[in-house]
């Protein structure tokens, strides 16, 4: 125990010697001292600078998130959009790279890993059932005749299957990327703007539901330690054991919404004027320029909606694939795409982590 205790002491000596620097380099008289200590000091001295350097970048801003949470919406919903109107197979590939390439720009790709695993589940079951039951095009692959019924596999079905699934994809990435990039509490706060109680309301859900979980977790641990097996026999067994939980989760839900409306009350809400809190940020040309590209590839993808430009032939012959992807506002919609992608990556190189 005593010598987990210097350990941790020399950690915070370290950390504290770090602290002045601000960038993660120590001053020439910490070097001296550090030079004049035994190596495990100075190891822990550097690996204490690492971590601070690794938590500097982590806490870095990149991507989307670097804009005003507005902008950032903006952005994704020009995203969203764009993936849900094409119809071109070619053209929602193009979609889905620039979704992607967002979120590793962004720095949230790891963090929107589940998402990705769901649009993966999606995909391959559009893959697998389009093609079997899409059965219009003239081009037969493959065919079997089952009684009175045929299935038969075409290259329509087939192009069809991945068109359907590279849209389906593009939409969940591009949601999941509003998810990560504009902060929970600031989507709540844009949408306040336009329905005041429709927002507190979705705010209170958010805040209460971690607690919600938690009430379950300690009524699940409290029936346990009484000996009730909630995890043996079968699914329905297991089920019917956890139905009395539902009934005691919703009467402390009750008890609780009872309690932060008679809190609020006290505390004078809805007495007065209507105030709102909000942080004070400045626009920067990163966000106007973002801003009017998201504004124009929206429009454009309403506009090419309206005209038609986005529909694609599966059946029974495929359209032209190709030239729709030189198309005036294919093109605007791509550069209005990109333009947020490319003003907010970070041209300056990051200090480096080691010396």
């Amino acid at each position: 125990m005593a010598s987990r205790l210097i350990h941790v002491a020399a950690g915070r000596d370290a950390a504290a010697d770090l602290a002045p620097s601000g960038a993660g380099t120590a001053s020439p008289l910490r070097e001296r001292t550090l030079a004049s200590r035994g190596p495990e000091d100075r190891t822990r001295f550097r690996a204490a600078r690492r971590a601070a350097l690794l938590r500097e970048r982590e806490s870095r801003r990149y991507g989307l998130r670097r804009l005003r949470p507005a902008v950032s919406l903006s952005c994704t919903l020009a995203l969203a959009a764009a993936a849900l109107v094409t119809t071109n197979p070619a053209q929602s590939a193009v979609i889905l790279v620039i979704v992607v390439t967002t979120l590793a720009a962004s720095r949230v790709l790891r963090a929107a890993w589940p998402y990705i695993r769901v649009s993966l589940y999606i995909v391959a079951v559009v893959l697998l059932v389009n093609p079997l039951f899409a059965g219009a095009g003239l081009d037969v692959l493959w065919g079997i005749g089952v009684g009175p019924f045929r299935i038969a596999v075409t290259v329509q079905g087939v192009v069809f299957g991945v068109g359907s699934a590279l849209r389906l994809a593009g939409v969940i990435l591009a949601f999941s990327l509003l998810n990560l990039c504009v902060d929970p509490d600031d989507q709540l706060a844009i949408a306040s703007r336009f329905s005041f109680r429709s927002g507190l309301v979705l705010s209170l859900a958010a805040r209460l539901l971690p607690v919600f979980s938690r009430d379950a977790a300690r009524i699940i641990d409290a029936q346990r330690a009484r000996g009730v097996r909630l995890d043996d026999g079968r699914a329905h067994h297991r089920a019917a054991l956890r139905l009395p939980l539902l009934a005691t989760l919703l009467t402390q839900s009750l008890e609780r919404a009872v309690d932060v409306a008679a809190s609020m009350e006290a505390r004078g809400y809805g007495a007065g004027r209507r105030t709102r809190w909000a942080r004070r940020r400045r626009w920067t040309p990163t966000d106007a320029a973002a801003l009017s590209a998201a504004v124009t590839a929206f429009a454009a993808v309403v506009v090419g909606a309206v005209a038609g430009a986005w529909s694609f032939t599966y059946f029974p012959l495929l359209g032209d694939i190709w030239s729709p992807l030189g198309g005036t506002l294919w093109l605007v919609v791509v550069a209005g795409l990109v333009i947020p992608l490319i003003v907010t990556m970070p041209w300056r190189p990051l200090p480096s982590s080691s010396r």
